[in-house]
């Protein structure tokens, strides 16, 4: 897929990203806590400008291994980003797809990582019809872990000090969800 992507739910809106998005991105990649998990460092809105223009820059392509999709999480009430989507096709052959988030902490525990996940995985095992989707996430980031947990996702993996990260050791958990688990759930739960 080579298009816009523009998809959502009742209270959030995922499209690509918008020069018009600097202020609101701002507001959370110059956040350290936010960034913590991010393998970016915290931005100045120098650096959030120059961030955007690559990524604006970027086609947003879902086709080849290694194609994604940066997306604004936008709130439909009054246009503001509160955060970034992305994903990813981690392999082509098997229909794999990796995904992550971030939210503006002051839009957190109202379940909007959760709702513009669930919009995103509607997305990749729909559209996309991947097979396969996992989410990568740092073992001291539970409220991410608690996100994919709650949609379903499976933690299949924890690979212990795997990465060096931002200056110490890390270790990941991967959770997944199957296309037919997914739709399953959907069936039980119903749409986004």
């Amino acid at each position: 897929m080579e298009t816009p992507i523009a998809i959502g739910s009742e209270r959030l809106i995922l499209r690509p990203l918008r020069s018009s998005d600097e202020d609101d991105l701002l507001a959370y990649q110059s956040d350290p806590n936010v960034v913590r998990y991010i393998p970016w460092d915290v931005r100045t809105r120098d650096e959030v400008r120059e961030a955007l223009a690559r990524a604006i820059a970027a086609p947003i392509r879902l086709l080849e291994t290694g194609d994604h999709a940066n997306l604004a999480i936008v709130l439909r009430e009054n246009g503001r980003v509160i955060g970034q989507s992305n994903l990813s096709i981690a392999s082509k052959e098997d229909r794999h797809g990796e995904l992550g988030y971030v939210i503006n902490p002051s839009y957190a525990r109202r379940g909007f990582a959760t709702e513009a996940t669930r919009v995103l995985l509607d997305f990749a095992f729909f559209k996309l019809e991947l097979h396969r989707v996992t989410a990568r996430i740092d073992t001291r980031n539970v409220a991410s872990a608690a996100v994919a947990a709650k949609l379903g996702m499976r933690r299949e993996a924890e690979f212990v000090e795997d990465e060096f990260f931002k200056g110490e050791w890390s270790s990941s958990w991967i959770y997944a969800i199957l296309r037919a688990e997914w739709i399953a759930r959907r069936d039980r739960y119903g749409p986004p």
